[in-house]
This record gives structure tokens, C-alpha cells and sequence, in this order.
């Protein structure tokens, strides 16, 4: 069974550099990504197994598969967490903040909660359908309405002089990202 806080070889959490903790996020996306895939196909595939080879697939194989993408969702979280730390940023939720270096900016109560639920689900992508119900708890508001929040976070994060910004893919959605990452992943910048 795998342990939770097993680190791969070189992985060195106290890192004064934020390119080891750009490269860790890399890497547990792409290990996250892999067992994603793997799993979706043993599931699939376990459907075509008799019921007692279906059942030991789901409990034995899907199962370690399923604790391992757990550890690298805890290991990917804490290297972003890192790389914010790494970075100089700082977000003070009492104040709606987001400080760098010594400039800091003041959030609205709507603009503070898009940038949190895309902080917290950084690097991941979140559709604009479901920032609206996960951050505002309103589906009723038009997606219109995250991409004019977007554009207002984004001048914001520029005039703070950040070194984040929010990126888009088409039908995936918005993600958090640090400029350097952004622009070696080729992500849009469009709202």
C-alpha cells in the first residue's frame, strides 16, 4: 500500500526554488492525468469481466490505482500551495486581498469568491457553468457573467504585477496558472 507522504526520488519539499516547484506540478499532472485514463479503462474494461472477476478488478487493482491518484492529488496540491508560498504570494481571505511582494489588491465579494475556487483548483480547469454553481452557488447567472469577472480578475492580477494569471482552454474551462507555466503549456489567454 502506498504511503501518503512518499516522495519521488529528488522531490525535496524545503526547495528555495520556484522552477522545483513549477517542475513537481508538472510532473503530478502528468502522473494525475495517466491514472486517470488508466482507471476510465479498467472500469470499462471490468464491465465486460463475469461478476467475481469484475468485483476483483474494482477491489484490488482499481482500488491501489485509485489510492495512488489520491497521494498525487495531495502531492500536486502541496507543490502549488508551495509554489505560491515560493512566488511571494499571499491571499487574505478577511480582507479580500491577494498581496505580491509589496502591492496588494482589493477583491469585490464576487470577484474574491471566482479567485478562490480557481485558486483552490489550481492548475485544474473549471468550466464557467460549474464556477458559477461552486462559486457563487447560482446557475442562473448567464456564463456571460464569469467571463466579465475573468477579465476584471485578470487586470487586476496585471496591475498587482503577479506572476499568475487566469488562462482558458476551450470547453475545459478556466485555470489559475503562473505566467512562466502559462506560456510553456500554450494556454489561451482569451476571456
Amino acid at each position: 500500500m502506498a504511503q501518503a507522504d512518499r516522495l519521488l526520488e529528488g522531490e525535496d519539499p524545503a526547495t528555495m526554488y520556484r522552477q522545483d516547484a513549477r517542475h513537481w506540478i508538472a510532473v503530478y499532472r502528468q502522473m494525475i492525468s495517466f491514472k486517470e485514463g488508466l482507471l476510465k479503462r479498467m472500469r470499462a474494461q471490468a464491465d465486460t469481466l463475469p461478476p467475481a472477476g469484475r468485483r476483483d478488478v474494482m477491489e484490488n487493482d482499481v482500488a491501489v490505482i485509485e489510492l495512488q491518484l489520491t497521494r498525487y492529488e495531495k502531492r500536486i496540491e502541496f507543490w502549488f500551495n508551495r509554489q505560491w508560498e515560493l512566488e511571494g504570494l499571499s491571499i487574505d481571505e478577511e480582507d479580500r486581498t491577494i498581496a505580491y511582494r509589496d502591492r496588494s489588491i482589493h477583491l469585490t465579494r464576487r470577484e474574491y469568491q471566482l479567485f478562490s475556487k480557481l485558486a483552490d483548483g489550481s492548475p485544474a480547469f473549471t468550466t464557467a457553468t460549474k464556477l458559477l454553481a461552486e462559486a457563487w452557488h447560482d446557475t442562473r447567472l448567464p456564463e456571460e457573467t464569469v467571463r466579465t469577472y475573468i477579465v476584471r480578475l485578470r487586470r487586476k492580477l496585471a496591475a498587482l504585477g503577479a506572476p499568475a494569471q487566469i488562462a482558458n482552454r476551450p470547453r475545459r474551462g478556466y485555470s489559475l496558472v503562473f505566467e512562466e507555466h502559462a506560456s510553456q503549456d500554450g494556454f489561451a489567454s482569451a476571456p
